[in-house]
């Protein structure tokens, strides 16, 4: 395998992209200017390659211990310094096209690559683990909102979905590994609240995601929360039952991931009619 290819696999490209074309949907909502709305969707696209690619360097012992030789750096495909020097310049990137947006944004920015290395380098061990994705996703409308036309702190119940939604991955995310992960001492929230109960977590979260559409938005947009909230719930339910099988792989995440791209769908028709 190519360098690059390797790079683009650490970047982990699926939850990438969704999260990137989550800010693009936010900018949308929010009446952000097009040429505006572009370096904010690539500084959050560095962002999330940042996050993506230090997770494999910091994971990779584990990774190896684990033998999941399909990531690149136990496999070997990839150099622990190259990764370093490429999350690094993304970080440094993100933060500077945020800038070139306004303090404000670089700032909200920060919070959110904070929140992804700081899981990265240990509380994803710790019970704080949720805390890093809700504070994380929690920023991302704040971001989005302060580079609008007219800058300002966003509605207080988009950042509560936007948090509700990053936990919801979290729990998605984590459900393969959760049996590999306790035998390596990675207590995250999840793996206290264990296999059980995660699948009704994650309707829960997405079930409370589209209620608080609905309502935030208003009868304004009704007509394109309502369905959103009742897709995203029905995504939510599938993602529950897949995660009950024995080997649930990737499929409750990319429900979820799907989920949330649906109710940010709707919630940017919802700040546009609001």
């Amino acid at each position: 395998m190519s360098t690059v290819g390797a790079l683009i696999r650490a970047t982990h490209l699926g939850p990438t992209l969704a999260v990137t074309a989550l800010a693009g949907l936010l900018c949308v909502g929010f009446g952000v200017e097009w040429g505006t709305a572009s370096v904010v969707v690539l500084a959050v696209f560095f962002h999330q390659t940042s996050v993506g690619i230090s997770n494999d360097v910091i994971d990779s012992p584990r990774d190896t211990e684990a033998k999941r030789w399909e990531k690149p750096i136990p496999a070997g495909d990839l150099s622990l310094g190259l990764a370093w020097s490429v999350a690094g310049i993304a970080a440094v990137a993100s933060l500077v096209l945020s800038f070139l947006v306004g303090p404000l944004v670089a700032l909200a920015q920060a919070v959110f690559l904070a929140a992804g290395w700081l899981y990265n380098l240990g509380l994803k061990a710790t019970v704080w683990s949720g805390a890093c994705y809700a504070v994380g996703f929690g920023s991302l409308p704040v971001v989005v909102a302060y580079a609008a036309p007219s800058p300002q702190f966003p509605p207080v119940w988009v950042v509560v979905i936007a948090a509700l939604l990053g936990l919801s991955a979290h729990f998605a995310n984590v459900l393969p590994d959760l049996g590999t992960d306790r035998t390596q001492g990675v207590v995250g929230l999840p793996q206290v609240l264990g296999a059980q109960v995660v699948p009704g977590v994650l309707v829960a979260l997405t079930l409370i995601s589209g209620v608080t559409l609905v309502v935030g938005a208003g009868s304004a947009g009704f007509v394109a929360t309502a369905p959103s909230a009742v897709a995203a719930a029905a995504l939510g339910f599938w993602a529950a039952w897949a995660s009950r099988k024995p080997d649930p792989g990737a499929l409750p995440f990319q429900l979820s991931m799907a989920a949330a791209l649906v109710l940010a769908m709707g919630l940017a028709v919802g700040l546009t009619t609001g």
